[in-house]
């Protein structure tokens, strides 16, 4: 008898910890692989599934809210496919182009005629897929949740930016929602111009990137790029060969995700050796532009604070007694990097110091994790019967904790946040 009560209390415990280990197991691991080295135009992926956390006893989901990066897209526009194939037909002319290069010129024709056709800067097939994905996984994670907001006749609320990309994605999304949650309504869209955030470099940031560009692994891996379609004289006479790989290497990393629209990947032209090196240049852009950026200055991510201000405030709202059960925001990259920041999501809260810049070596902040297509974070707010609220954070779907900054509450195992104590961590 005290075996058996000894393996029953062993099970109770299994049972009680195992979703918050596999939680902590998924949070520490990447939804999508890095083996492509495409920065933060990786794509997100359309899994089967997500991860979420058991809430507290006595705790039932009352609110739902999240901001997002639109979905895998073509080129905003054919500026770097230009540069590109003016040099080509420079080193044409000069008699510079390899055998490799000779393709070029019709791989970029193939890859335009798509392009054209979805249209510059709208989403590809993948990026729809991605957010209707998200949409479903959304309702399947949440399904009793959606199931009670139906009953009660609330609404779920849409907000983009005002970029068609991103209004896209937001169609996406409620058609994956609607095609679990029959019943779901939704209020009027809503356009948010503060979803468009700009370049938040300083001087400092500034210098930094540069001084990234000038590495000596930097100009060797575009250099090595660039031979691929020039012969090494006509490489020497290239004015900014960094700027000029750079501009094959945006056309490498985009064309992943348009794979269900063409067959073109120019992977021919980027190696991944030299693409992992072209990454970390990239990184080291959107690090010190829209990221964590140069230690005790703020400017690179301050923009989102209005973001977190309308998180607050809907929040508010629904606890308030309002109607509105979920918001769904829809924006860039540019957006979704910067509020990693300013909330310290796990590996996007690392600033780098003015005499230390950026790399992957000595920062844990990645593109493919902070910036990427698709990229989202979530907060999901938990209530009982008492009053007491306790809210959980998902980045692209996995449960993380916020750092040391933000003390969790002393029930749910340190994945749950009162409300106050996130005013005051993160305000």
């Amino acid at each position: 008898m005290r075996f058996r009560r000894t393996v029953n209390l062993i099970a109770l415990l299994v049972a009680a910890i195992l979703p918050l280990l596999t939680s902590v197991e998924a949070s520490s691991r990447p939804d999508v692989s890095n083996a492509g080295w495409y920065a933060n135009q990786t794509p997100y992926g359309n899994a089967a599934s997500a991860q979420t956390l058991t809430p507290p006893t006595g705790y039932d989901l009352v609110f739902l809210e999240t901001v997002g990066r639109h979905g895998s897209r073509t080129m905003t526009n054919d500026d770097a496919e230009v540069r590109a194939l003016e040099i080509w037909r420079s080193a044409r002319s000069a008699g510079g182009l390899t055998t490799r290069g000779e393709r070029f010129d019709d791989d970029l024709a193939a890859f335009q005629r798509v392009e054209r056709r979805l249209g510059y800067g709208n989403l590809s097939t993948t990026g729809k897929d991605e957010w209707r994905g998200i949409g479903r996984r959304t309702a399947d994670s949440y399904a009793s949740f959606f199931a009670r907001v139906v009953r009660s006749g609330d609404q779920v609320a849409m907000t983009t930016s005002p970029v068609n990309r991103t209004k896209e994605s937001a169609s996406a999304m409620t058609a994956g929602l609607l095609g679990e949650v029959a019943g779901l309504t939704f209020t009027a869209p809503r356009v948010d111009q503060e979803l468009v955030i700009g370049n938040g470099s300083t001087q400092a940031g500034k210098a930094a990137i540069a001084e990234v560009l000038r590495r000596s692994s930097v100009r060797d891996a575009a250099r090595r790029v660039l031979q691929r379609l020039y012969r090494p004289a006509y490489v020497s006479r290239i004015g900014d060969p960094v700027a000029a790989a750079l501009d094959l290497y945006a056309l490498y990393a985009q064309a992943a995700g348009m794979r269900s629209d063409t067959a073109v990947t120019f992977a021919a032209y980027v190696p991944v050796s030299d693409a992992k090196v072209l990454a970390s240049a990239k990184d080291a852009q959107s690090f010190y532009r829209y990221g964590p950026g140069v230690k005790g200055e703020r400017d690179s991510f301050e923009q989102a604070a209005p973001i977190l201000d309308d998180f607050f405030a809907r929040l508010d709202e629904r606890l308030d007694g309002g109607r509105t059960a979920a918001v769904f925001r829809h924006a860039h990259g540019e957006t979704t990097m910067p509020f990693a920041a300013l909330t310290r999501m796990p590996g996007s809260q690392e600033q780098a110091a003015e005499t230390a810049p950026y790399s992957h070596a000595n920062n844990p902040w990645r593109g493919y994790l902070s910036g990427r297509l698709g990229g989202n974070i979530e907060w999901s707010a938990f209530g009982n019967k008492g009053g007491s609220v306790l809210v959980t954070v998902r980045h692209n779907e996995r449960p993380v904790r916020l750092s040391s900054a933000c003390t969790p509450s002393s029930v749910g195992g340190g994945w749950f946040y009162r409300v106050t104590e996130l005013k005051k961590c993160l305000g």
